[in-house]
Parts: structure tokens; sequence; C-alpha cells
């Protein structure tokens, strides 16, 4: 049977039932287990309401590309079998719904995850619903997570702490290079080694694997490459001002297209992709750096900066045809069943 997530809000009528159509839409495209129901935690409070559901969710679910299956359906309070019966609870708006838990749930108002989301009388919708947007695509994602992610930081930390600060810049130089002397590597090398050793030591702990040889093998190429390889895989990426704190996955790889001469052309490069960085995570506080080997700053090679500081001062390229960022360690497409049409990531809803 399919996992449940229960969103509550206050009547039913509006945030949580966009929040459950459009989170059943993601997770069907996903091939997710799981799947969303909605209920009202003072549904007497919707007394004004017109309708089964608020038109301002239908449109916006409507300019989603998504037909909302629960349009016919009216409000329904919510119940202690619904709490009981549901593997996650999520009530949109802390501030609003904790006292009604406290209140009419006792003792279920530390067992549900908050977010932050107001009503229509405090946020328009277009600011309201898209902050549901982004948290249910979140939620989508983590939900989607390959089993042993906890390996990843360790995995990738272990390298940073090893190499960084220790290892020079030199194009065209992959892993081979880390034992030169002095050593070097070129920005897609680091990447590549980064990422392959997550995934072998992910794989290390699946009986099955979680990666194929070939997935791991292909993420070995060039910056460009490296790019295309993961979002047809995986179907997702982030293009230009949409790459923020907010909508980057959590071990986003980002290309950037920052010119390079005519060392450029050794490879096809459809985008002009010619550096690559890799978000990592210091394991101990899951503090996000952006990794990368780069010959422009001083010293030159390989270098670690809060993921902050990074988006500041990459920001001239962070615009649309100039960087697009990927999920290398989302769930590949085929393994859900799903022929992988590679989409931007604001198509991929559509």
């Amino acid at each position: 049977m399919a996992r449940t997530v229960l969103f509550l809000c206050t009547g039913n009528y509006y945030r949580s039932r966009y929040a459950e159509e459009l989170f059943n839409h993601l997770a069907r495209r996903a091939g997710l287990d799981w799947e969303a129901t909605s209920h009202a935690l003072a549904i007497e409070r919707g007394k004004d309401n017109v309708g089964p559901m608020a038109r301002q969710t239908i449109d916006a679910l409507t300019i989603d590309g998504i037909a909302p299956l629960g349009a016919s359906r009216m409000p329904a309070p919510c119940t202690h079998d619904a709490l009981e019966a549901s593997d996650m609870v999520v009530a949109v708006k802390e501030a609003e719904h904790r006292t009604l838990l406290v209140t009419r749930f006792p003792g279920w108002e530390d067992r549900v995850t908050y977010w932050h989301v107001h009503d229509i009388d405090v946020a328009p919708p277009d600011v309201a619903l898209g902050e549901l947007k982004a948290h249910v695509a979140r939620l989508v994602r983590e939900l989607a997570e390959p089993p042993h992610t906890s390996l990843i930081a360790p995995a990738m930390w272990q390298l940073v702490e090893r190499h960084v600060g220790h290892v020079g810049y030199k194009g065209g130089v992959k892993s081979e290079g880390l034992a030169w002397d002095p050593p070097v590597i070129d920005c897609s090398g680091w990447a590549a080694l980064l990422l392959s050793s997550a995934m072998q030591a992910m794989n290390g702990a699946s009986r099955s694997g979680v990666f194929s040889a070939s997935e791991i093998a292909g993420i070995s190429t060039w910056s460009d490459r490296m790019i295309e390889v993961i979002e047809a895989r995986t179907g997702f990426i982030l293009e230009g001002d949409r790459i923020d704190l907010d909508s980057l996955p959590r071990f986003a790889t980002i290309g950037l297209r920052q010119g390079g001469g005519a060392w450029a052309a050794n490879h096809p490069r459809p985008r002009g992709i010619t550096h690559v960085v890799q978000i990592v995570r210091r394991p101990h506080d899951d503090a996000p750096f952006v990794t990368e080997s780069q010959g422009w700053a001083t010293p030159s090679g390989l270098r670690l900066l809060p993921l902050a500081d990074w988006l500041d001062i990459s920001r001239a390229w962070l615009k649309s045809g100039e960087a697009w960022a990927v999920d290398p360690f989302a769930p590949s497409l085929r393994r859900a069943g799903v022929t992988p049409t590679p989409a931007k990531c604001e198509d991929r809803i559509n």
C-alpha cells in the first residue's frame, strides 16, 4: 500500500488542497509510492467558502498543467483516525495551526511538520501558492532520494579535507593528476571524483546497488557533457536565476558558461558550459559549501566556499543561458519506469 502524507490547513479549501493535488501529481511523475490527502483543522471557519475548492487553487493548478482530481470533493474535517493513518502530517502554517492541534488533537502538536505559508488574508495567492509549490517539490525530492543518502556527505567531505588547499589546477587533467608532483586536477575531474566516490559508497552499503556501473562511468567526462548526462538520467534541471539557496538540490552539480578561449572547442558543448562546481556538506552540521578546481583566483587549484558566498560572487553567471544545476543523486527515470525526457525545472510539473 502507498504511504500517506496528510496536509492540514484551516478550512481544507485553498492551501492544503493545492498541496494535495500538486504532491500527487509530482509523486506520480517521480514513481513514488506515496499519496497525499488533506483535511481541515477548523472547517467551521470556512463557512463563507463557495464550492468544493478555492478558485485560486484551481487556477494555480491549471497554470501548472494539473487537472485537480479532487475538484468536486467538499472540504473535510480532520479526525484522529486520519492522523493515525498517515505516515507523515504537514500543517501549512505553524503560527495558525499549532494552537488548533493543541486544542483539538492534543499530543499531535509535536508530531507534525510545520511550514509557514500564509492564508489569503495575509499573502496573495501567487506568493502563498508559490511558496507551497517550492515546499511540496522539495518534499517530493526528499522522499525520492535513493537509499543510503546519509553516506553522500561524509564520502565527499573526506576528499575535500584531504585535497582542498593542497591540489592545483590544470585543464584536461582528471583524478590521475592527484598522484603528480605537485598534484593537479581540472574542474570536471574534481566534480567526477567527488560524485563517483559518493555513488560507490552508497553502492557499497546496498545489496542491489543504487547506481549502475554505466551511471557512475557516465559522469567522468567534460563539464558540459556531465550536466547533460545527469539531466538525461534524472529529468531535473534548474537554469539561470532559478538557482538559489532555496531551490538547489542538497548535492547539486552546477555548470557555468564562462567562456575559456580556443581550448573550449575541445569537446562538443551544446550549452557552452566550460566550468563545473559541486555542492558538498560538512557532515557534523550539514552546512553547505561549494568546492571547485579553478585557475583564476589566488591561490589557484581546489577551493571551498560557503554556498551563500559562492552564489554571491557568481551572480553574474546565474542567468538564463549561462548557468544550469542538476541533481546527481536523484532517482533514475528509467528505474521509476519513466522514459527519460529531460526538461527544465519549470517544465517538470507541466
